[in-house]
């Protein structure tokens, strides 16, 4: 028989049985249906449509061990086809929100699709046009556009395309870790505010984003060279992908020497490609567009241009003083308003996933093993690891902000997209607590974790409040908001608006950010068609239009026209940084049989602007008014066209038009 001393021992090494087995189950069904409730509560940014599939989703693994008991086994495939419908859920309302966008709109999105058409027709950018960016930002527009030809519909599909490529990606590269990690981080993904507002508009983030996440899935799968391409394809496409490709050479570093080499070789030797092609095509315009423009622009408010000074000191001054700017200013108060729900989740992931890696048993060694296995760690293939390679990620981004002389919320849309791996992982981990829990104190700490996350909303409310003072001032009124249906895809879009759209809201009550994204997104450069019909009846075919960079370049697209000497970035930074100046664009464009000029306000070439430029003043006049209701909330928005004055061109070098000094 057996001693005391035994029996004990045996008592202590077996589980606890859980005083009521009923009672975690029971204990986290009820409160995830009390978040849920509420459309200001926790769960308010989702929709209903992902709301509630989250919270059966959220319960069900509390369920599943007293199913067990009671003999009641899940078939072999249900967890495949329960994945199957979360991610058919979670795809096709990103889908359904984006046939909302598809209408024309007065963005810098305008001026890429102008230049891709270009670049599909045979113009080389940097030697024949002026481009800010990188190549690949045009490259892959110009391929579809090369094959199918311009369309505005299909031209407005290739942003939200790239967006569902990078959740795929990171979905894949996830997925051999953890399951629900996989859908959750894609949950995150693509509803994110600023990914549905930037994926509405191709201006290059989101096929960034889409070679980023290819990058990710490609380092996970342990191919670093192929890894190192995409990366330096991203970089191709927007230099602010440089965090991104950091975070993944540190963590090939934490590998091995020759994963990290070939890493290396693939970034550095794309990038090098890409240089060298396109510097060698476009000479000093490539330089001046990719590199030299951006360095020439002026710091935005309280920053300080980090390169006014070789002094090291000086530079690591101006950094942190940028730094501060930017986390205390209204960009990244912003970012955090609109994703509270996703930074909070993100640092409960990271702190999920970094306290494991550095705790070590005493007397194991100094704590930098800690920081080896915490290196090592993120391409292991474990859930934890990548939630660590998205927090580095994540963090990198943040410095890296810091660093530019302007940051716009569309930036930011990689981040977000890298921030949803750790923080699908806060929401898998808070579950597997509270699955695992014996007793209410084995509860304790998955319901403190929960309780955190759900401070989201209040922090939320918080700064919405230090943001937009004037909607406590207006509290209480009533907001309203048409609907305006897309060019295309009208049946789904009906469906969208039937499910997520209201036409009003109550100033200074909170509404959740897709709502808002669709109020936004709704809005359409409705007289685009109009503009173009009158130009195309106006103008000769070798004739060409210039003006406002964010509706002209659409504006000549659908009329069958050019923008007068290529011109279509003429946003008034190009001049203030002196990339452009006022005779060099008037010799460019009178060159070139420009016929109409399209004043908006809000760009370089408003109505004031023409009436007192006295070259605009010398030779053109106002030809017609057009009154957009859509483009604007509450109000119309006036654009007018400005016609070549007849009878004062015909100048003896051929120009139609001359610089007035």
């Amino acid at each position: 028989m057996a001693s005391r001393r035994e029996r004990n021992k045996k008592a202590q090494a077996a589980p606890a049985a859980p005083a009521n087995p009923l009672l975690a189950p029971a204990i986290a069904t009820a409160a995830l249906l009390v978040v849920a409730a509420f459309e200001g509560g926790p769960l308010g940014f989702l929709p209903h449509l992902l709301r509630w599939p989250l919270v059966a989703a959220g319960a069900l693994p509390f369920w599943l061990p007293h199913l067990d008991r009671r003999g009641l086994k899940w078939p072999a495939w249900a967890p495949a086809a329960a994945e199957a419908c979360c991610l058919v859920l979670v795809f096709g309302t990103y889908l359904l929100f984006k046939t909302v966008g598809i209408h024309g709109s007065d963005t810098d999105e305008n001026i890429y699709f102008y230049m891709a058409q270009r670049l599909a027709q045979g113009a080389v950018p940097y030697r024949d046009f002026f481009f800010a960016h990188p190549p690949v930002h045009l490259l892959v527009p110009a391929l579809v556009f090369k094959v199918v030809g311009f369309s505005l519909p299909l031209a407005k599909l290739v942003a939200p395309s790239a967006q569902v490529v990078a959740a795929a990606c990171l979905y894949l590269a996830i997925r051999k870790a953890s399951r629900p990690m996989a859908v959750l981080a894609v949950l995150f993904h693509l509803t994110a505010y600023e990914v549905l507002m930037g994926s509405s508009d191709m201006d290059g983030e989101n096929i960034l984003t889409a070679f980023l996440g290819l990058a990710v899935l490609f380092a996970v799968r342990g191919r670093p060279l192929a890894a190192g391409i995409a990366a330096g394809l991203a970089l191709g496409t927007g230099m602010y992908a440089l965090a991104g490709a950091l975070a993944l050479m540190v963590a090939f570093a934490g590998t091995s020497w020759r994963a990290t080499a070939w890493y290396a070789a693939g970034l550095v030797g794309c990038v090098a490609l890409w240089n060298g092609v396109f510097g060698a095509l476009g000479g000093q315009g490539f330089v001046d567009g990719v590199y030299r423009y951006h360095f020439a622009k002026a710091a935005s408010g309280d920053h300080i241009s980090l390169f006014a000074s070789a002094n090291p000191i000086t530079f690591v001054s101006a950094y942190l003083h940028d730094l501060g700017v930017f986390l205390g200013g209204r960009v990244f108060g912003k970012s955090v308003f609109w994703h509270t729900s996703l930074y909070v989740a993100f640092a409960l992931g990271t702190a999920l996933a970094v306290g494991p890696a550095l705790a070590q048993p005493a007397g194991t060694g100094p704590l930098r093993k800690g920081f080896r296995r915490l290196l090592a760690s993120m391409l292991s293939g474990t859930p934890q690891g990548l939630a660590l390679l998205g927090a580095l990620a994540g963090l990198l981004y943040l410095l890296q902000w810091a660093a530019l002389n302007e940051v716009y919320d569309f930036y930011l849309v990689p981040q977000m997209a890298l921030m949803a791996l750790p923080a699908g992982w806060a929401l898998v981990r808070i579950v597997e607590l509270g699955r695992g829990a014996a007793d209410p104190r084995g509860l304790a700490l998955a319901g403190a974790l929960a309780a955190v996350f759900c401070l989201h909303t209040g922090l939320s409310h918080a700064i919405h409040d230090d943001l937009w003072p004037e909607e406590l001032r207006d509290r209480g009124q009533v907001a309203s908001y048409t609907w305006r249906d897309p060019i295309a895809l009208t049946g789904p879009a009906q469906l969208a608006r039937a499910l997520f759209f209201k036409d009003q809201r109550l100033k200074g009550e909170p509404n959740p950010p897709y709502r808002h994204y669709i109020w936004n997104k709704a809005l359409a450069f409705s007289t685009a068609p109009e503009l173009a019909a009158y130009v195309a009846a106006n103008t000769a075919p070798d004739e060409t239009i210039s003006g406002a960079s964010t509706t002209t370049p659409l504006v000549a697209l659908l009329a069958g026209r050019r923008v007068a000497g290529d011109e279509a970035d003429t946003n008034n930074k190009r001049f203030r940084s002196g990339m452009l100046s006022d005779r060099a664009y008037w010799d460019e464009v009178c060159s070139d049989k420009i016929k109409f000029i399209l004043a908006f306000p809000r760009s370089r070439f408003t109505v004031e602007y023409m009436d007192r430029d006295p070259t605009a003043r010398r030779f053109f006049e106002r030809d017609r008014t057009f009154q957009d209701p859509l483009l604007k909330h509450f109000r119309s928005e006036t654009l007018q066209l400005f016609r070549r004055r007849d009878g004062v061109g015909g100048l003896p070098d051929g120009r139609v038009c001359a610089l007035v000094e």
